[in-house]
């Protein structure tokens, strides 16, 4: 895994022209856009897997400071010279391992929010996802927030079902991605955290992941389609109602520490 993030590391955009870290830029602005109302003006944030960083540099301008934490040394060298070029001074960014935040801890003490963005779904063991959540956990203060959209496989399940349903191949994650089960994730975080909410992203998914492809076919579908950018868009103003979160497999997760 470290090795294919290395790769990646090492240029700005893939042989599709799309950010390594983000390769639907569409479903990312969706995320970001869950997460930005939820994002106090006076905190102190931990954006733990940051990748390139643009996302924390989007975060930024709203919020005290934000700290990004990434475990490839590739990813924090650009995020730094992408806050260098944007003159972005109240982020900085630094090497560090989800599995011991320690020294994030040390660097920022306990913040006022957490974010993860398909962070945990890296590691190859829900043990190890299990130990990851407790070090996030430790990062934030009493009453503090926990935002996170990472894999969920219920809503994965659902969606190839509705692919199946229309003929379609199911969608098949990476190697290195091992999704979580919300119910097993939900049990795990309730001893540190009371769930305040879920921004569900199912209109996304099923606008992209269903409706693009029929449209684009024979063609295969792509995840820069207007469709999609289309989709983002809407999204924002979809109810958070839950009618589709059983093909959401990105939604944001609002943690509330204890």
């Amino acid at each position: 895994i470290q090795g294919d993030w290395e790769a990646a590391a090492g240029a700005p955009v893939d042989s599709d022209g799309l950010r390594p870290v983000a390769r639907d830029p569409y479903l990312q602005q969706a995320v970001e856009d869950a997460i930005v109302p939820l994002l106090p003006r006076d905190a102190r944030v931990l954006d733990i897997g940051c990748g390139d960083g643009l996302s924390t540099l989007r975060f930024a301008p709203l919020v005290k400071s934000v700290l990004g934490v990434d475990y490839i040394e590739g990813f924090v060298a650009a995020a730094r010279e992408s806050a260098r070029r944007a003159g972005v001074s109240n982020v900085s960014f630094m090497r560090g391992d989800v599995l011991d935040l320690a020294p994030a801890r040390a660097a920022a003490g306990l913040v006022d929010v957490a974010v993860s963005i398909r962070c945990l779904i890296n590691l190859n063991s829900w043990e190890r996802q299990r130990q990851a959540l407790d070090e996030i956990a430790a990062c934030i203060r009493p009453g503090g927030l926990y935002l996170l959209s990472e894999g969920w496989s219920e809503g994965m399940d659902g969606l190839n079902q509705l692919r199946e349903r229309a003929a379609m191949e199911p969608i098949r994650t990476v190697d290195y991605n091992l999704l979580m089960r919300r119910s097993d994730f939900e049990a795990h975080v309730a001893d540190k955290f009371d769930i305040e909410g879920y921004v569900g992203l199912g209109f996304y998914l099923v606008m992209s992941r269903i409706l693009q492809p029929f449209i684009r076919h024979p063609a295969p579908p792509r995840h820069d389609d207007a469709v999609n950018r289309l989709a983002a868009a809407l999204q924002r103003h979809c109810p958070n109602d839950g009618l589709l979160d059983a093909y959401d497999y990105a939604g944001v997760y609002v943690l509330r520490r204890r």
